[in-house]
């Protein structure tokens, strides 16, 4: 049977199931509603959901550490989004937001959610318990496409929970879960704007429901729209006036890392790029004025990381993105039935729309190696006294050449395609070339390249994703059973519309003086014209900016489209055993899961694409042949697996009403996971809740879990580059060795073992309050880490697997001669490798340990409720040993403690409302300088605590039976300012300079209404 045959079964089995409990439906009393007799628990059938178990229906009982927040709740402090609301709790760190940038290669201005800073794909994120498709190619969720308006509240795992959900549970579990019994009409709208009066944001949504059939069925409804604009890193205070921090320095104690303002590259001229022409011109380091004169670079303050300097005339970013435009829809629906007396069946479906636009940087003629960057000297742009200086005069081939660049008289030919370029002139018009790297397209035809249209290298990301779902949940006795189906699509398109034909490029930049007219030389040749019809020479040395002609000839626009598609099917069955020790009966659940995914990546426009050099001159002039496209693109890939699962979990009361022994629990649970393309793996929890008097709880749990490899850790498309190269094995080198990037389809799954020991305090003579902490630590070995033979400690590890080289290492060297017998495996003249590999392995192992804290607190104040909830993180480990060969542990950066506090006091009219989150400082070396080398030295090693305070105010109004609230938040109230911190990306301006888990939006506004009918 393959696995549509299993789809299809799994659907006749839900029917038949509908259709044998319907038949008892329609015999009953009709006067007489199921739920009447069984009370409107507000869960199907008394089946409650708590996150984290199968067996306990009270989180109050749970040895798992549980936080649940409450939708609502966290609204009221910030009404824009479930996700930026989820972002401020202490156990969440270190997932991808709006302020995230990048270059196209992923999605990146969406949302995902990482607990503990672990990682979002070791985060499973589920919607009623349920699986549902990622989204991006790591295999992450972007929760913008979730239903907002239906979300009652957010259960959170911090704990292994493999044993219950499977893989991906290794940090732990964020559930979302559904208002099911929702009834009436709730209306939201608001609008917000920063004290910089942008990043406007402005959403509007709606919920209905109602109960059908004499409340035996129920149907509910949701729609939302949200959009937020974008904010340029310029309009931010350490964006603003051309600041372009940047992190300098090496590390060393006489060259410490420093963070530097105004940084700019030297040997790149702001507008109209730096002249490179050889060791004997005199103009080197020069750059062209407006009259297309050489004029000398202006230097500014040295720095550590030269050609890096403060001030002065070089190039940087002027137009990176501090935060991405997004908008958001989504729909949801839900109709539900009881079908006897004892089950209910359910129909869904959700459908959400996630855009996101963000500026990456303007385009540059690169000073990397192998990109279009050269011309000759009398190119016809360049004035003619400007030409001479630069050497039009001197022929290639002579003595006066000796020192200038010029290209070989006979070309050769390029490895990737195969080709090449046609041959210099011959006899005095072979003169020599130069480069003019960095000349930067600030402008277009007069106009910014930020104005419109836009001409910036730009990231747009579509991502559309529906969700259907259909199942039957019932009881019989003491036993609950639910059976479900489920089906979910991703389509993620991300688009570069201004991406660069390097082809293209390198035939413009050639340019001619045809009878009077600049031409592109391949234009004028017959046999080569055909190839780049409409070409259009373009001008990369003058300040005041290429034609708009030029431009669009060059511009290509590129996308990629990843679909995930995800098919679950699930079966659970639990309930007393009618049988234990004399503390209770036994609770027990066996359930099952089946899931088929599939993986399709399709691109027009392939990583692995080369410059095939016929008619351009040019073509090889800097180094290897040019990539095709400029900006990231990505390979097409069609993959798909699957895996079949089989869980037990046990609930063993052990001990009750004995002293000191009010409650002792034994959770026992176990899982089998068998995928298609790896070994069966097994996880397993145990835990412990003990309830020694009525005010103190102990709880604790030790699990062994696991992750298995996503699709793209497995069959991640390949990209191609080229690289210097020098082999141990053999002692070879190559200057050109090609280099490919990829996933690898051999991977095993990473394996954890955590533990967490709490207790809960909830004392008789405080009421409403408690207080809970936990102790958890997660030792992960087999981690998936990126690897690449290039690196001279991998090679080392192939090398001391000798003789055989049977390690995983050696396989990132692909070589002609693969027995290590042959006489001539380490000679090379046979044995070099023809491509090196940078791959994921299994090679890592990563430790997290810290504490969390809970105190919750309501009581009776001034004619209301007044309630504090104070959540907090203290994280003091968390630390990656690379490989095995890594002779030290990397520390992640971040604050080591985090804290959340919300109160809230509100009567029956209004409500006033406040948070306050608080980071810790943060320490910014990630490794033991005794053992690292010395090399992480800072002039400034931390940054200072992070304290910001949100707070709303909100008023009631009745009208019969409805109600609208009005309410105006205020996020950022004291209006502070984040930590500076840098990127040492060696672009200035690139980034914005401060860590992902800060946010320097400043003092930010919301007005807003909701309406219940």
């Amino acid at each position: 049977m393959n696995s549509r045959d299993i789809r299809r079964a799994s659907l006749v089995a839900l029917g038949v199931s509908a259709a044998l409990a319907a038949s008892s439906a329609w015999a009953q009393n009709a006067g007489e509603s199921p739920k009447d007799a069984q009370g409107d628990s507000g869960e199907e059938m008394g089946v409650i959901t708590v996150t984290g178990s199968r067996t306990i229906t009270d989180n109050a009982l749970s040895p798992t550490p549980l936080t649940t927040v409450d939708t609502a709740e966290l609204a009221k402090t910030t009404p824009s989004d479930t996700a930026d609301a989820l972002n401020k709790l202490p156990s969440i760190l270190g997932g991808r937001t709006p302020r995230t940038q990048g270059n196209g290669s992923t999605n990146n201005g969406g949302n995902t959610l990482s607990l503990r800073n672990f990682g979002a794909t070791r985060t499973l994120v589920l919607m009623n318990g349920h699986r549902i498709a990622p989204s991006n190619q790591d295999g992450s969720v972007n929760i913008d496409v979730l239903p907002q308006m239906m979300v009652e509240r957010v259960d959170i795992v911090t704990g292994g929970a493999s044993a219950i959900y499977g893989s991906d549970a290794v940090a732990g579990v964020v559930n979302y879960l559904l208002d099911k019994e929702f009834t009436g009409l709730s209306v939201k709208a608001d609008y917000g704007m920063s004290k910089y009066s942008d990043g406007d944001q402005y959403q509007l949504g709606a919920a209905w429901g109602t109960s059908l059939f004499s409340d035996r069925g129920h149907f509910q409804a949701s729609a939302r729209f949200r959009h937020q604009d974008k904010i340029p890193i310029s309009e931010r205070p350490y964006g603003e006036d051309g600041q372009a921090w940047l992190l300098t320095g090496n590390g060393s104690p006489t060259n410490p890392f420093t963070n530097t303002p105004y940084s700019r590259v030297f040997n790149s001229g702001p507008d109209a790029g730096n002249v490179v022409c050889g060791a004997s011109c005199a103009w080197n380091n020069h750059t062209f004025d407006a009259a297309g004169n050489l004029v000398p670079l202006v230097h500014g303050t040295p720095t550590g990381s030269p050609p890096v300097e403060s001030g002065g005339g070089g190039a940087y970013i002027k137009y990176g993105t501090f935060r991405s435009e997004i908008e958001m829809k989504d729909v949801f629906a839900r109709f539900d039935v009881d079908v006897g007396e004892n089950a209910n069946w359910y129909v869904q479906g959700a459908w959400a729309q996630s855009e996101n636009l963000s500026d990456w940087i303007q385009w540059v003629v690169s000073p990397s190696g192998g990109r279009p960057n050269s011309i000759f000297s009398n190119n016809p742009y360049i004035t003619p006294a400007t030409q001479t200086l630069l050497g039009s005069g001197i022929q290639c081939g002579t003595a006066g050449a000796t020192g200038r660049l010029c290209l070989p008289a006979v070309p050769a030919t390029s490895p990737p395609t195969g080709s090449t370029p046609p041959p210099p002139p011959a006899g005095a018009g072979n003169v020599p070339f130069i480069r003019v790297p960095s000349y930067t397209f600030n402008t277009v035809d007069g106009q910014a390249a930020d104005g419109s249209p836009n001409r910036l290298y730009r990231t747009i990301g579509d991502q559309k994703q529906w969700n259907a779902e259909t199942g039957i949940t019932g009881s019989f006795g003491d036993w609950n059973w639910d059976v479900y189906y489920n089906h979910s699509n991703s389509e993620l398109t991300v688009t570069n519309p201004n991406n660069t034909d390097n082809a293209k490029y390198l035939a413009a930049q050639d340019a001619v003086n045809d009878g009077g007219t600049i031409k592109c030389w391949v234009t004028t040749q017959p046999q080569f014209a055909s190839l780049y019809p409409g070409c259009v020479p373009i001008n990369v040395v003058t300040p005041g900016g290429v034609t708009a002609e030029a431009y669009e000839y060059l511009r290509t626009p590129t996308s990629w489209t990843l679909t995930q598609e995800l098919d679950n099917v699930g079966v659970s069955i639990g309930g007393s055993l009618g049988f234990g020790l004399p503390a209770g009966d036994i609770i027990a659940n066996v359930s099952g899961e089946a899931r088929w995914a599939t993986y399709v990546m399709e691109s027009d426009f392939l990583p692995s694409d080369f410059v095939n050099c016929t008619g351009l001159r040019f073509c090889l002039a800097n180094g290897a042949a040019p990539l095709r496209w400029v900006q990231n693109t990505n390979a097409e890939v069609d993959a798909k697996n699957h895996v079949y699962e089989f869980a037990l979990e046990f609930n063993v009361p052990l001990l009750k009403d004995a002293p000191g022994f009010q409650d002792l629990a034994l959770n026992l649970a176990g899982r089998r996971a068998k995928y298609s393309n790896f070994d069966a793996g097994d996880s397993w929890k145990i835990g412990l809740n003990w309830q020694i008097v009525d005010s103190v709880r102990l709880r604790a749990t030790h699990s062994s879990d696991f992750r298995a490899p996503n699709m793209n850790d497995l069959y991640q498309p390949a990209g191609v580059t080229s690289t210097g190269f020098q082999d141990r094995l053999t002692g070879g080198s190559n200057q050109g060795m090609r280099l490919v990037s990829r996933g690898n389809p051999d991977l095993t799954p990473e394996t954890a073992k955590t533990t967490t020991v709490g207790v809960v305090w909830t004392p008789g003579f405080i009421q409403r309050f408690s207080f809970a902490v936990d102790f958890w630590e997660t030792k992960l070995t087999d981690a998936i880490t990126n690897i690449t033979y290039q690196n001279d400690a991998i090679q080392g590890l192939c090398l001391a697997s000798a003789p055989t080289y049977d390690s995983n290492f050696c396989s990132l060297a692909i070589r002609p001669i693969t027995d290590p017998t042959d006489p001539n495996y380490t000679n090379p003249a046979f044995n070099m490798p023809t491509e090196i590999r940078a791959s994921p392995l299994n090679a890592a192992l990563l430790k997290i340990k810290g504490y969390d804290f809970q105190l919750d607190y309501n009581w009776d104040m001034a004619g209301g409720q007044f309630s504090i909830r104070h959540l907090a993180t203290y994280q003091p480990t968390n630390s990656t040993l690379n490989t095995p060969a890594s002779p030290f542990y990397v520390w992640a950066v971040q604050p080591h403690l985090v804290q959340t506090t919300f109160l809230n006091w509100q009567n029956e009219s209004w409500s006033v409302s406040l948070q306050n989150r608080w980071l810790s400082n943060v320490n910014l070396k990630t490794s033991d300088n005794d053992l690292n080398g010395n090399t992480q030295n800072f002039v400034d090693s931390s940054l200072d605590a992070y304290d910001v305070v949100d707070t709303t105010v909100s008023k009631k109004f009745e009208f019969g039976d409805s109600s609208v609230e009005a309410y105006l938040t205020v996020n950022n109230l004291l209006d502070e300012r984040v930590p500076l911190y840098p990127s040492n990306s060696g672009l200035p301006g690139l980034f914005y300079p401060t860590l992902g888990f800060y946010d320097d939006m400043g003092r930010y506004f919301t007005l807003g209404f909701r309406t219940n009918f």
